[in-house]
């Protein structure tokens, strides 16, 4: 059989779960504090009341012991003349000399008491008495007067007397010592409980604050579900806890929202790509759908317009195929494709494709230098993907024959111990300051170059800058002395 679960502790478990943490860490401190406030209490009052005892007992002892020396007959002469000295009992001592059956032959009573009630002490023959060989203890004892009342508790001692052939009895009521006890106990119960309550208030206060960054944190939590993706939390000096898990959070967070800054930034680009290469794609498609038409409507009447309208068709599909390979060159470097970083001789890439871009180009004077303008034939040796670095040398010096005509460029390369340096330079019309930062974003043209002739598609430089940091390089544009644009590009050795 399936035994029935113990409902009663799921539903303590379960109402104990639903707590606030800082409700249950008081609870259980105040717990621990009332259990130890209990057990000193307990403890204290337990050897106040054997510490008193132990006294009584050593008062009645002493007291007995000269006593039973003494003759009953003058004991209240010699007491009164204090020949005899007893140490000092409480008040409200009893003390008696019985004869050998028990029977009273004297009994003293304090002075000092108005407590007229003696205890009956008939059961204490010599035999009962010789029997609690002198060891105190405690006695239930009726009244003498009053024999119908309760029964008191009593210390007692008694001691055989030799000059009687009887005992001698030293009685103490323990109502003393109970009402000291008592009245103790209250005491520590009272301190205890306000002990408690102050314990309990500064707990409550204490973990309050410990847990306010706690808080926070949540807050935060909620602050940055609702949008707010630049909260922080407060930072706090030192190396506690709650410092370090601030710092962790807070530098998440950062994380978090770089993250996310920088992935709506790529959803910006990519809007903002789709847009711009729709419409760079849609005119050259207008125009050949355009010709498309007034060829099919026999808008051309002789042969040589029939060849014109070929030649800007034909114009235009070459427009739009190097504007395609730009963009599929733009979307493998943000898909991250990787690149053969290879040790490759850079002198030799630079001469080569010189050499290619001046046969396109009859017109332009493209010199491979050092960084002192000096002809460069040697080797360079650095670390670059060929394929890559052939199209980043290519894209500049078409752009630098672009706007500086016929004017001289120079391919300059320098190395130094721990980068590559390469420079194109031009002589043209240069590029003005505010403008140096914008002409590496896509589809950027400035406006000196919105003539579709020799603008291009504002794609080369955003794919040079693309491959020279996926070398881990960096490239600027900055004046040529004299007059003109110089591309610098550094790469790490």
């Amino acid at each position: 059989m399936n035994k029935v679960p113990a409902t009663s502790n799921n539903v303590i478990t379960k109402n104990w779960g639903k707590l606030s943490l800082r409700t249950r860490l008081t609870a259980i401190s105040v717990g621990i504090i009332t259990l130890l406030l209990g057990i000193s209490v307990l403890g204290t009052v337990s050897l106040l009341k054997t510490y008193l005892q132990q006294n009584t007992d050593s008062l009645l002892l002493q007291t007995a012991s000269v006593l039973a020396q003494e003759d009953p007959t003058t004991i209240e002469e010699r007491l009164a003349t204090k020949e005899i000295t007893i140490p000092a009992l409480p008040s409200d001592y009893y003390i008696a000399f019985l004869d050998a059956q028990g029977g009273i032959y004297l009994g003293l009573v304090s002075a000092a008491t108005q407590n007229t009630e003696v205890p009956n002490l008939e059961q204490f023959d010599v035999v009962s008495v010789v029997a609690t060989h002198g060891t105190p203890f405690t006695a239930e004892l009726r009244s003498s007067k009053h024999p119908e009342q309760k029964p008191e508790q009593w210390r007692l001692v008694a001691l055989p007397s030799p000059e009687m052939a009887g005992s001698v009895v030293v009685a103490l009521p323990v109502g003393l010592n109970n009402a000291i006890v008592r009245q103790y106990q209250a005491i520590g119960i009272g301190f205890s409980a306000l002990l408690l309550a102050i314990s309990a208030l500064a707990i409550w206060l204490t973990i309050s604050s410990a847990l306010r960054p706690l808080r926070e944190v949540s807050a935060a939590a909620d602050a940055i579900r609702s949008g707010k993706i630049d909260r922080r939390l407060p930072e706090i000096e030192g190396k506690t806890e709650i410092a370090l898990l601030n710092h962790s959070l807070n530098e998440m967070l950062g994380s978090i929202e770089g993250s996310i800054k920088a992935r709506n930034a790529t959803l910006d680009r990519m809007r903002q790509f789709v847009a711009d290469a729709s419409h760079e794609l849609r005119t050259p498609l207008v125009t050949l759908r355009g010709y498309a038409e007034l060829y099919r409507m026999g808008a051309f009447k002789s042969k040589k317009e029939v060849t014109d309208a070929m030649q800007r068709i034909e114009s235009e599909a070459i427009r739009m195929t190097s504007l395609v390979e730009s963009l599929l060159a733009l979307a493998r470097l943000d898909g991250e494709s990787e690149l053969q970083i290879v040790t490759e001789d850079l002198g030799e890439v630079a001469r080569s494709v010189a050499t290619n871009v001046s046969t396109g180009h009859q017109n332009a004077k493209i010199t491979v230098t050092d960084s002192l303008g000096k002809k460069f034939d040697g080797s360079l040796t650095a670390r670059f993907d060929e394929p890559a670095m052939r199209q980043v040398l290519t894209n500049l010096l078409t752009n630098a024959i672009t706007f500086a005509g016929d004017k001289p460029i120079e391919l300059a390369l320098e190395q130094t111990a721990t980068q590559t340096i390469i420079e194109v330079r031009d002589h043209g019309e240069g590029i003005p300051k505010q403008l140096r930062s914008k002409i590496f974003e896509r589809f950027y043209r400035s406006d000196n170059s919105r003539n579709r002739d020799t603008g291009g598609s504002g794609l080369g430089l955003a794919i040079v800058k693309g491959i020279v940091e996926r070398h881990s390089g960096t490239i600027t544009a900055v004046e040529t002395p004299g007059g003109g644009a110089t591309f610098r590009i550094v790469l790490p050795n």
